[in-house]
């Protein structure tokens, strides 16, 4: 990826960016804080719910519904909500509620907790990313969602492993604590930045200006209903690792939550330094060799605990194609949408996410997990071929070019 000019544009180019680094570094310790209390919230959901699979698939099914509701409902305001004033009121929102499941025995307050973290980070990525639409030239702009992109796969992969060992060793206090603090410490690195002024006039959309946004953009509208088939997929490994580990198993839980997400991390990496965000083709052959993996990890998660913890691995890698596709969002969405865009887009993944984990949740009490995972990948095989003859028949898709923001 080059600047225009045909300088290439590097990493270290948005870390001399003052906005851009601190903004990054906000998101990356928070996302850290996000995994720890993730692992923990699905292992207590678990525990709390009887040993069943249906519990950790919960968590990620209650958040859509508060995501669903501020895409609807309070995403026509994104766009003009104070950047940093937003921003800060969530991150202590997100620690408060942190403390329901130390509080209130049961199930109830996990699930309500996982609820009202769903719509924080909802919006709170979004109000970020009309943050950097604002105030990021176009040229880094595509680097530093790389950055926050990978940072973020790197938080999963430590944050499951750490919070799910916490709990294992210590209980959940612990975890939820330090899920909180890093919240607290976002809000702090923020307090200090000023973003310039909104370019244009921010319109208050109407309820669905965010779904014709992205059907409006000639690549958008076929990307985006692919991609949301394959993100149905993303809470897969991390939903079912408690039910194929269970037993004397049972301790490698933590490593196959986290392999998942390490796997995304290379693919990440791998991304982040290509232009495969301009490459729409490229994206969907992505999403094709992905729902393989998918497929061909079904076969090994009956064999060993080793062998469970590579197939997620792989799975994960299979799964790096999200990071050129929000990147590619980034990219073709004009600053004054992009709040509004961004939410809908987060609340259907996080809906997406709890109707998959529920779903292939459902499939693995029935059938057993290696069968949730070949129905995965077949599903994903098909989304992927068929939005690729989509972009055959329709050339425009491919063109990523947009007018400079």
């Amino acid at each position: 990826m080059s600047d225009g000019n045909g300088e290439p544009v590097r990493y270290r180019d948005v870390f001399s960016h003052p906005l851009g680094r601190r903004v990054w570094l906000a998101s990356s310790i928070s996302n850290f804080g996000d995994f720890i209390g993730l692992g923990a919230l699905l292992l207590i959901a678990y525990d709390r719910s009887g040993d069943r699979p249906l519990g950790p698939a919960a968590i990620f099914a209650v958040q859509a519904i508060p995501a669903v509701l501020i895409a609807t409902m309070i995403g026509p305001w994104l766009d003009r909500i104070p950047r940093i004033r937003g921003m800060i009121s969530l991150c202590l929102t997100g620690a408060a509620c942190l403390a329901l499941p130390v509080l209130f025995r049961g199930l109830w307050p996990v699930l309500v907790t996982a609820a009202m973290l769903g719509g924080v980070r909802t919006a709170f990525n979004s109000i970020r990313s009309g943050a950097i639409a604002d105030s990021v030239t176009r040229r880094l702009r595509a680097r530093l969602v790389a950055m926050m992109n990978l940072s973020y796969q790197v938080s999963e992969v430590s944050g499951y492993f750490v919070g799910s060992t916490v709990v294992i060793v210590t209980g959940a206090r612990p975890a939820l604590a330090a899920d909180a603090a890093t919240f607290v410490v976002s809000a702090l690195l923020l307090a200090g930045l000023t973003f310039p002024a909104p370019s244009g006039t921010r319109r208050r959309g109407s309820l669905t200006t965010g779904v014709r946004t992205i059907f409006g953009d000639q690549t958008l509208a076929v990307l985006a209903p692919v991609a949301w088939v394959g993100l149905t997929m993303g809470a897969i490994p991390a939903t079912l690792a408690t039910t194929a580990l269970r037993g004397s198993y049972h301790g490698w839980v933590p490593a196959a939550m986290a392999a998942c997400a390490a796997g995304i991390a290379i693919g990440g990496v791998i991304t982040g330094r290509s232009d495969l965000a301009e490459r729409v083709r490229g994206q969907l052959l992505y999403i094709i060799a992905g729902g393989a993996c998918f497929a061909l990890t079904a076969a090994a998660l009956t064999l060993s605990p080793v062998l469970i913890v590579v197939g997620n691995f792989a799975a994960g890698a299979g799964m790096g194609w999200t990071i050129a596709t929000q990147t590619t969002f980034v990219l073709v969405i004009a600053p004054d949408r992009m709040a509004h865009a961004t939410s809908t887009m987060i609340a259907s993944l996080i809906a997406l996410e709890g109707v998959g984990a529920v779903a292939f949740g459902a499939v693995a009490g029935s059938l057993g997990v290696p069968a949730a995972y070949l129905l995965a990948g077949i599903i994903q095989l098909t989304a992927g071929i068929i939005g690729l003859g989509c972009a055959r028949l329709r050339p425009r898709v491919l063109d990523t070019s947009r007018p400079s923001g």
